[in-house]
């Protein structure tokens, strides 16, 4: 809408934020509370969109939300993408989960990107982040409101870690294999760190500096980066600190696997690693969760017979 009480509501880009802000307000982004500073529009001018990579149950809500914050732009998901032309250089980032099969393959349009980020997992909590989103989606529930029950889990787990394990690699191996001639147009930063409260501020200021080389696309200044962090990640301006990104409340914490499911996860994670040994990030964030690994099969509550 061209109304002046639309466009204060939903700026469509950070020029149009930042003039709100600066000339109307004299306020600064961090007086935004949460809500204000993801509401967002498409883009007026040409944007070059980022892939917004990550296998499901991988915080893709939280990342895209964050990149709304960063940049003053909306997001598409690839489903839309795909079909409405209207967000074609109009949107800052494409989340998709595509290779997976709740993703669609958006190729044909690659020329238009500018690269991708790729956020990861651990594939022991992504699974049953998936799983609770799905149990969500199959019973009516609020998304993010509930965790499966326990007896759930486990026998989804029983029937599907083999196939969602494959689902996880071949995700990874896809987007690192489509930008290995071109390996500084994929971001790649972990879930584990987006969340933490030391470097999660850093690994945002790293994904803004990465969007910020797209052409059309202006992020926030960088005294600004740990406030958004706080607001968008972690709640803080509505009363609640978040130590995992999640606001499931219901149902159990804990996502138990046998120790034959848990040594499954860890071939797979030795594989990449082995498979991605000259990529340093990747080795590091391989490194990282297979030490997890160790950890987990030490808590009576992560571990079924």
């Amino acid at each position: 809408s061209s109304s002046s009480t639309s466009s204060l509501l939903r700026p469509s880009s950070r020029r149009a934020l930042s003039e709100l802000v600066r000339v109307e307000d004299g306020e600064d982004l961090c007086s935004y509370k949460r809500e204000r500073l993801i509401a967002v529009a498409l883009a007026e001018h040409d944007v070059s969109p980022t892939y917004q990579a990550s296998f499901p149950g991988s915080g893709a809500r939280m990342t895209h939300e964050l990149i709304r914050a960063l940049t003053g732009i909306a997001i598409s998901t690839d489903h839309a993408y795909a079909v409405e032309t209207n967000r074609h250089r109009h949107s800052v980032a494409v989340k998709t989960h595509y290779p997976d099969p709740n993703g669609v393959p958006l190729d044909e349009f690659d020329e238009q990107f500018n690269g991708a980020v790729l956020v990861l997992r651990h594939p022991a909590k992504a699974i049953p982040s998936f799983f609770n989103f799905w149990y969500e989606r199959v019973h009516h529930l609020a998304n993010h409101s509930t965790r499966a029950p326990l007896e759930e889990w486990i026998k989804f787990r029983d029937v599907s870690l083999v196939s969602q394990l494959q689902h996880y690699q071949q995700h990874m191996d896809f987007w690192m294999s489509k930008y290995e001639e071109n390996r500084e147009k994929l971001l790649v930063v972990t879930y584990e760190d987006l969340t933490d409260d030391v470097k999660g501020p850093e690994t945002t200021a790293r994904i803004a500096e990465f969007l910020g080389k797209a052409e059309g696309v202006q992020t926030v200044p960088p005294e600004s980066i740990t406030c958004i962090w706080q607001k968008v990640v972690k709640y803080e301006d509505i009363g609640i600190s978040l130590k995992y990104g999640s606001k499931r409340k219901a149902g159990p914490k804990n996502h138990p696997y046998t120790d034959i499911q848990l040594y499954a996860i860890q071939l797979m994670m030795q594989e990449q690693r082995i498979k991605f040994q000259n990529d340093p990030d990747m080795t590091e964030i391989m490194n990282r969760y297979i030490a997890a690994m160790a950890d987990m099969a030490t808590e009576p509550e992560l571990v079924t017979s």
